[in-house]
């Protein structure tokens, strides 16, 4: 639970409920789970806010499978503005975190998380004792497994998260994402759409995770919808990751200026499709890449610059870069365009800023002029480019960020004196026949902060029994309990 000053809502259907020592039977839900938080004003919360609907198979559980919900599972918010000081967290968890082989929840029909705010989204980092990590804000779908050798969750449906925002101020992270990784199903779409006027936050992460097995029936599909100017402080990224496993896979930037203080990382790791429809972007270090066999970068458009260093890479071996309508690539950064075929289009003119001509590697320079095959009008301008050298010569397109899946690690819970025992029961709840249950952690940044469950992160001098910490160097993206 949050701390004193939050506030929580919840469809409890997950699978042991609370970390019982003795598991009961699964949960089962006979048609659509549904959490709906209308709110005819504005909506201010001193601490933490948490939103979820819980499905899961959960930690040390040795069943079969999570909760079963027959249809549809929909948690919907409607406000004027919200405020959160601690974390703000609207989760849809059906993932698999049990003992042994067995399997995550299932959802029968579509898993959707659906934000309307005629106002702002702000998270002010202002909560002292928020149990998670004040500032943060989190929207996530997660389906995947932590189970090594186990399925994730099923959904039987589309997967989406629909945000719609006048202006967004997070103090922290912003984190939108849609996992599925090691072995979850999505039996139609993967849809992330954020829509805002403006945006601010720490720093960004906006991802589609179908990795290691993961199983996608449909499209995974990354809509950045921003009409003004979205700037973080340290790094943004917006990937799909285990691309191949989708029947399609693509990234829009629909206009709007990004303005990263370090890495802007736009990025699918196998086929599908980035474009840049009169979108800008900024940042020390900006990298766009489009890795897969027919991966295909399209620039329509406004000015990519970097400070530093600029990529953009489709560099298959069907690979397409693609700029179909003016743009400029600007900053003193070092630029470098690679791809099987590089393809400025007809009557289109790419504006090379600062004093370095861009660097070329393709295997068909399809433009005018700077050492192209003149199959099109298009060209270069300003500092211009270099003759291309053969893709197999670019330089690797280096690290994509992303952490590898790590291997759960099984719970150790370790008291040492009677104070951290106490600790422990505080909120401990008598059940039928004398059972015991712990409530555990419900904020998204503990799971992915840890691995386990430790007591020595979690018994603090307060005594609160939500704060569940490890000093686990694991990606915190990864791991709930």
């Amino acid at each position: 639970m949050p701390g004193s000053s939050g506030a929580s809502w919840f469809v409890l259907n997950d699978i042991p409920p609370d970390y019982q020592f003795t598991p009961p039977s699964g949960g089962t839900i006979h048609g659509n789970a549904t959490l709906t938080l209308t709110i005819g004003g504005d909506l201010t919360i001193a601490g933490d806010a948490l939103i979820d609907i819980e499905n899961q198979r959960n930690l040390l559980f040795t069943g079969p499978i999570g909760g079963t919900i027959d249809s549809d599972a929909t948690l919907n918010i409607t406000a004027a503005n919200i405020s959160v000081g601690g974390e703000l967290d609207a989760l849809m968890d059906n993932f698999n975190n049990g003992s042994g082989s067995g399997s995550g929840g299932s959802i029968g029909g579509n898993a959707a998380i659906n934000l309307n705010l005629s106002g702002n989204l702000t998270t002010t980092g202002s909560d002292p004792n928020s149990g998670g990590i004040p500032g943060d804000a989190y929207f996530l779908i997660r389906n995947g497994s932590f189970v090594e050798g186990s399925p994730g969750g099923f959904i039987g449906g589309d997967a989406t998260i629909d945000l719609n925002i006048v202006n967004a101020s997070i103090a922290g992270l912003f984190d939108v994402e849609i996992d599925n990784f090691s072995g979850g199903t999505i039996g139609g779409n993967a849809t992330i759409d954020v829509t805002a006027g403006s945006l601010t936050a720490n720093s960004l992460l906006t991802q589609i995770d179908n990795s290691n097995g993961g199983v996608m029936n449909g499209n995974a599909t990354i809509n950045m919808n921003v009409s003004g100017t979205a700037t973080v402080t340290n790094d943004a990224t917006v990937q799909i990751l285990g691309s191949d496993g989708a029947a399609a896979a693509a990234i829009n930037f629909n206009g709007g200026s990004y303005d990263a203080g370090g890495t802007f990382l736009a990025f699918t790791d196998g086929d599908g499709t980035i474009t840049f429809n009169n979108a800008s972007a900024h940042a020390d270090v900006l990298k766009v890449g489009a890795l897969g066999t027919n991966g295909v970068l399209n620039i329509g458009g406004g000015t990519l610059s970097a400070d530093t260093t600029l990529e953009l890479y489709a560099s298959g071996s069907n690979g397409q870069l693609n700029f179909v309508s003016n743009v400029t690539l600007g900053g003193n950064s070092a630029k470098i365009l690679a791809a099987d075929s590089v393809t400025i289009f007809d009557n289109v003119v790419v504006t090379i800023g600062g004093k370095a001509p861009a660097d070329v590697y393709t295997n068909n320079a399809n433009y005018t002029g700077f050492g192209g095959n003149e199959t099109t009008t298009g060209t270069f301008a300003g500092a211009g480019a270099n003759d291309p050298q053969p893709l197999s010569n670019a330089p690797p397109f280096g690290p994509s960020s992303p952490a590898p899946t790590p291997t759960k690690s099984r719970v150790g819970i370790n008291v040492s004196d009677s104070g951290q025992l106490l600790a422990l029961l505080d909120g401990a709840v008598p059940g039928p026949v004398g059972k015991i249950t712990i409530p555990a952690s419900k904020i998204a940044s503990n799971w992915r902060n840890s691995s386990r469950m430790n007591a020595a992160g979690r018994l603090g001098a307060d005594r609160r029994t939500m704060d569940i910490r490890t000093a686990s160097s694991l990606s915190p993206r990864r791991l709930p309990q």
